[in-house]
Order: structure tokens, then C-alpha cells, then sequence
């Protein structure tokens, strides 16, 4: 058995009642088998009134489970966030509860150990999606790597174990907004993919809604680069020099009804963009705005006393337990002599 703490970070939002039970029993056992200590930090971020009542019930079962519990939805990447703000492990794992399978754990944490600071979950495959997201996930991927060059690894999820020195990283970055598969490259610290194949355990479809889809691409890609605006710009600047041309050669030729076209056409990109500046400058006031990107309503620890054969903290040595009981007792006649 490995000397190590072990965090792991699990957001639960909606109707997650019906996987959080089974995730953290299968979760434990794999745990107790492979280190000494551990941690299961859930975080609720909207979830049902059936879910928050199966975690307070697993509060009562075991001595590692921690509750945080979020004023309101904030998203699933918000919640990430806070929980890896908590999370006290040498390790920190981060799963969804309802496709990531813990038996992959032990995976995940050797290579974390040995080969790389970040471990990452990816796809093996997308067969279980319907086709138009498939086609949408394929065109995302290869703008925000190929064109924008954001690193974004093709096709990853939210499942990753990191060191601490990883994690401490990402909890540095205090951006409203910490998207957690573009950090893992932005920070520059070792990585290594590990493909695998989610599971459902919800049997709802593991898809984001197609407008949370949408918005999600639409905030990645604007906020690591410009350069839609760009684009449409010389669109627009192409578009008016066309419509110029045109009109001076309609004139001369007694037609001017042909560039009402371009016209047409110009009058709609100088639309879009300023649809994209809109867009672009309210980021920058979100980004500016004095506010807290969470506020955690409720947190909870086991109310089960801790056992003497583990604990989910490391103890202190003969040692040091010796060096805080000297400082106690120096505590103690100083404070001794300032009352004479």
C-alpha cells in the first residue's frame, strides 16, 4: 500500500442521486486497496433534493466523504474548481460521477507517479452520440487546435489525476472562468493521455444540451484568441472594396443595380461583427467585474468518527508531535510570565 493522500473531485449537478451511491462504494474499494489515505470531496452544483440526501446519508457511512455545497448552479467547470480549492491530496483525481469508472483509478495514479504530472482521460470512441454532435465535436477540435492552437487534446474529459504540484498550478489561475482541459496544457507541466471508454451509469445520454454545447464552444474559442473577429473583419474591409469596384464599373456601364449584391452582403458582416465585438467586449467586463467565481453555501465533513487503523490525514511523527507539545508548553510560560 502506497504513503500517499489521495483527493478525489466529483461535481454532481441535476438528478445524480442514482450514481453517486454506486460511484463512491466503487470508488472506496478501490481506494482502500491502494494508498493509506484518501478523501472523496463532492460537490454539489444544483443538485437534486434526492441527491443532497443520499450524500448526507454517506456522510453517515464513512469517515473520508466531504460535502460542499455551492449557493447555486455554477457549472460544471466552476465546480471543478472549487473542489480542487479544497482538496488536500498529494494527488487530486477529478471524475463525473456518472461516466468515469473508478477501477481505472490505480492507472491513472501509477503514471501520475511516475511519468507525468497531469494524467488525462480520453475517448476512445463517440459511438453512443448522435451524429450531428460527433461532426460538431470533430469541427471544434480541429479550429481550436489547428487553427487557434489552444492544445486542446481532441476528444478529452473531465477524468484526470494530477500531483500537487499540478493542481496547485491551476487553483493559482483565477480566472472566472478555469476550463480545466485547456489549463492542463497552459500550465506547461508533464502530461499523458489515457484513452479509455465512459460508462453510463445515469442512462441518460452523455451528452452536454446542444445550447450548453454551443456556448461552451462558443466561450472557448473567444476566450483563447480574436481571431474570429479578425476574420470577419477583413471580410467586411474585403467586402467594401468589392461593392467600391463594383459600383464604379455598374456606373460606368448604366447598372447600378448590381451592387446592390455586395451591398447586401457587406451590410451583414459589419452585423456580425458587431455581433463578435459585443461579444468580445462583454467577456472583458465579466473578467473585470470584483466578483467571487463561486460562493459555497453549506460544507460538510463525516459526521463518522475517525477509525484508529486509517485515517484520511497523514499523522504526525514521535517527532513532531514532541515539537508542538514543546511549543505549547513555551506558549504556556510565557503567557505565565506576562500576568506577573
Amino acid at each position: 500500500m502506497i504513503e500517499s493522500l489521495i483527493s478525489v473531485v466529483a461535481p454532481l449537478e441535476g438528478d445524480a442521486g442514482s450514481a453517486v451511491e454506486a460511484f463512491v462504494e466503487e470508488t472506496v474499494a478501490v481506494l482502500r486497496g491502494l494508498v493509506s489515505h484518501y478523501e472523496i470531496v463532492l460537490v454539489d452544483d444544483g443538485a437534486s433534493d434526492d441527491a443532497v440526501k443520499r450524500v448526507r446519508a454517506l456522510l453517515e457511512r464513512y469517515d473520508f466523504v466531504r460535502f460542499l455545497r455551492l449557493s447555486r448552479h455554477f457549472g460544471e467547470e466552476t465546480a471543478i474548481a472549487a473542489g480542487l480549492d479544497v482538496a488536500i491530496g498529494d494527488y487530486v483525481i477529478v471524475m463525473l460521477p456518472n461516466m468515469d469508472p473508478p477501477a481505472l483509478i490505480p492507472q491513472f495514479f501509477e503514471r501520475a507517479r511516475t511519468d507525468a504530472d497531469i494524467v488525462y482521460g480520453v475517448r476512445l470512441h463517440r459511438k453512443n452520440e448522435p451524429i450531428w454532435y460527433r461532426l460538431g465535436a470533430r469541427v471544434f477540435y480541429w479550429y481550436i487546435n489547428s487553427v487557434v492552437k489552444a492544445g486542446m487534446p481532441a476528444d478529452s474529459t473531465q477524468y484526470r489525476c494530477m500531483s500537487r504540484q499540478g493542481g496547485n498550478a491551476i487553483t493559482q489561475i483565477r480566472d472566472p472562468d478555469r476550463y480545466l482541459r485547456l489549463l492542463t496544457s497552459y500550465i506547461g507541466f508533464r502530461k499523458q493521455a489515457f484513452p479509455y471508454a465512459p460508462i453510463n451509469r445515469t442512462g441518460h445520454p452523455p451528452i452536454r444540451p446542444k445550447r450548453e454545447a454551443v456556448n461552451l464552444a462558443r466561450a472557448l474559442i473567444m476566450d483563447q484568441t480574436t481571431q474570429p473577429l479578425r476574420v470577419v473583419s477583413w471580410v467586411v474591409v474585403l467586402a467594401a472594396v468589392a461593392d467600391v469596384a463594383v459600383t464604379l464599373v455598374a456606373y460606368a456601364a448604366g447598372r447600378l443595380e448590381v451592387s446592390r449584391v455586395l451591398g447586401a452582403l457587406q451590410f451583414v458582416s459589419i452585423a456580425v461583427v458587431l455581433a463578435l465585438i459585443a461579444e468580445y467586449v462583454g467577456g472583458v467586463s465579466r473578467r473585470m467585474r470584483d466578483r467571487q467565481a463561486y460562493y459555497v453555501r453549506e460544507e460538510h465533513t463525516s459526521s463518522v468518527l475517525l477509525r484508529e487503523d486509517r485515517t484520511n490525514v497523514v499523522a504526525a511523527t514521535q517527532d513532531e508531535t514532541a515539537e508542538v507539545a514543546g511549543a505549547a508548553a513555551l506558549g504556556g510560560s510565557l503567557r505565565a510570565h506576562d500576568r506577573r
